[in-house]
């Protein structure tokens, strides 16, 4: 290993300092455009998605669970949740308004025009050397349905109580809510 190095500090000496000056100069722009590279790619951005977005129904589907066992009557309990969408982010956008006016004196006429035009463009901000849209409201993802497996299912005034709760804790009708008596 050291003859190699050697044979290497020999060369570079031999051919000059232009040499040297050369491959620290292509090293340095090697280095910067290693440093510019995103190395996580769309696949990346996506499992965390899912991940997340598998998190949260699985915590909520929790919640729901020690909930509903609070009911009297309702025993053993197992809660299934479907989402139909992903969590949804509300982008911060800026409005502007431009009014265009003429007033256009001919000899014997008076010509007036306005002309209103409206953008929306969407904020961006600077984080840490990155730009990116600024989210003003994130809002969770949207459930289909429930099911909810349990003991007390075959009584009516228990399958009532968690049809009303489910309904009212994650905003879903109760037609898309199933409950069901367990084996």
């Amino acid at each position: 290993m050291k003859l190699d190095y050697m044979k290497i500090i020999e060369k570079i000496s031999q051919k000059g300092k232009q040499n040297v000056v050369v491959l620290i100069g292509i090293l340095g722009i090697f280095l910067i455009l290693v440093s510019e590279m995103n190395f996580s790619s769309g696949n990346e951005k996506k499992v965390s998605q899912n991940n997340s977005l598998q998190e949260y129904k699985i915590q909520t589907e929790k919640e729901i669970t020690s909930l509903l066992k609070e009911i009297n009557g309702v025993g053993n309990v197992k809660v299934m949740i479907t989402l139909e969408s992903g969590q949804e982010n509300i982008y911060a956008q800026q409005e502007k308004n431009i009014n265009d006016y003429q007033n256009d004196k001919n000899e014997n006429r008076n010509q007036e025009s306005s002309k209103n035009t409206f953008e929306n463009q969407v904020v961006i901000v600077n984080n840490s050397g990155n730009n990116s849209a600024l989210v003003e409201k994130v809002l969770q993802p949207t459930i289909q349905g429930v099911a909810v497996v349990c003991s007390g299912a075959d009584d009516i005034s228990v399958v009532s109580a968690v049809t009303n709760s489910v309904s009212v804790v994650l905003n879903v009708p109760t037609h898309k809510i199933c409950v069901t008596k367990m084996r």
